[in-house]
């Protein structure tokens, strides 16, 4: 399997597709709420709503954290697993700032980039090339059909495959003609079990 994460930017895509945010309705903001922190337990993900995920989320944005990706993906795109994980846990468990300068470097330092290459990742956060990027990876989610994110595409012999939701994860699997291990927390039991084989 040749995993490739692609940094897009979620509010264009809700943008271009018309599709709104869950807190936008309240029934399905307070079910999501609930939602998110079922499915965090399962897969054994660190997730707790942060105070002020609106603000980040819809007033400062975020599309800083995905240049920054984006910027990674063209340049040292080995360091993007790690700093993604970084940016999420910053937000969804730490709830530090994933939107300013110096924060957005610390994530870098804590996903081992050396101050060097931070240095010029954050330069390259303004740049055309980053910019249209961004752009053009978030519009080839949406060519694919993205209205919303996690969104996968699994490219097989007889085309691409999209499909959207950590719901669909185990379709991924089958796709991918892999076992689905279920949570993380069955996947490390399982481990554990073979390596005392």
């Amino acid at each position: 399997m040749d995993l490739k994460l692609r940094p897009v930017y979620l509010a264009g895509i809700m943008g271009t597709t018309g599709n709104k945010p869950p807190g936008m309705l309240p029934a399905k903001g307070r079910y999501m709420g609930k939602d998110l922190k079922k499915v965090s337990d399962y897969f054994d993900v660190p997730y707790k709503m942060p105070k002020n995920a609106t603000e980040v989320m819809f007033v400062k944005g975020t599309v800083t954290a995905q240049r920054l990706l984006t910027a990674v993906a063209q340049k040292h795109p080995e360091y993007l697993t790690p700093l993604a994980g970084e940016l999420y846990l910053r937000f969804w468990w730490k709830h530090l700032d994933v939107t300013e300068i110096p924060s957005l470097r610390e994530a870098c330092q804590v996903a081992g980039i050396s101050s060097a290459i931070t240095d010029d990742l954050i330069a390259s956060i303004k740049t055309t090339e980053v910019k249209e990027g961004l752009k053009a990876t978030t519009q080839e989610a949406v060519d694919y059909g993205a209205f919303g994110l996690p969104f996968f595409v699994v490219h097989l012999d007889d085309g691409p495959n999209a499909m959207f939701g950590s719901d669909r994860l185990f379709l991924l699997a089958h796709y991918l003609n892999e076992s689905w291990p279920g949570s993380l927390k069955d996947l490390d039991a399982k481990l554990e079990a073979k390596s005392k084989l």
